[in-house]
C-alpha cells in the first residue's frame, strides 16, 4: 500500500507542535509517525504507555528522556527506544528548540492526540496548556492505554 502524506494535520498539542505525518488509518493501523517541535524548557508528563512502544529520532536540538528514572540526552541525528510499560518524560531543557519524530508502534498515539487537541492546518503556533487541555488529555488518556503518572 503507497501512502502519500502532502497536507498532515497539525496540533497544538499540550504546548507543543505536532505533525501528523501518518496515521494509523494510513497504516492499517501497523504505525503513526509524528513530527514534534519542542518549544525550549518545556517537558511531558512522566507516563506509561500501555499498547504501543515509541521510536524517537531527534532532528534537531537534544530531547532529554527520562525511563525509569534515568535521564539520557538524546542529541540531533541520535534514536531512541522507549519500551511500552515503562515510565518515561520527555524534556527540551535549553534555550534552544528541538524538532524530533515519533514512531508508535502499533498505532494509537494518534488517536490520543486528536482526542485531546484539534486538528488544524499548519503551522501550528503553540501556546501553553490551559486548564482545559490538561483535563482533556487526563480525561483521554485512560481510553487509549496511558497513565499519566505524578512527579
Amino acid at each position: 500500500m503507497f501512502v502519500l502524506n502532502t497536507k498532515p494535520p497539525e496540533y497544538n498539542f499540550a504546548g507543543t507542535r505536532v505533525r501528523l505525518l501518518m496515521s494509523g488509518k494510513e497504516t492499517g493501523g501497523a504505525f503513526c509517525m509524528m513530527e514534534f517541535f519542542g518549544p525550549p524548557n518545556r517537558a511531558t508528563p512522566l507516563h506509561v504507555h500501555e499498547r504501543e512502544e515509541e521510536t524517537i529520532v531527534v532532528l534537531e536540538g537534544v530531547v532529554d528522556v527520562t525511563v525509569d528514572g534515568k535521564r539520557v540526552s538524546v542529541r540531533a541525528g541520535e534514536t531512541a527506544l522507549l519500551p511500552r510499560n515503562v515510565a518515561h518524560r520527555l524534556a527540551n531543557n535549553t534555550e534552544l528548540p528541538s524538532r524530533y519524530l515519533i514512531v508508535c508502534t502499533p498505532a494509537g498515539f494518534d488517536d490520543f492526540v486528536d482526542a485531546c487537541a484539534d486538528a488544524q492546518a499548519g503551522p501550528v503556533t503553540p501556546v501553553p496548556p490551559q486548564p482545559e487541555d490538561i483535563g482533556r488529555m487526563r480525561e483521554a488518556a485512560p481510553r487509549f492505554g496511558i497513565t499519566l503518572l505524578p512527579g
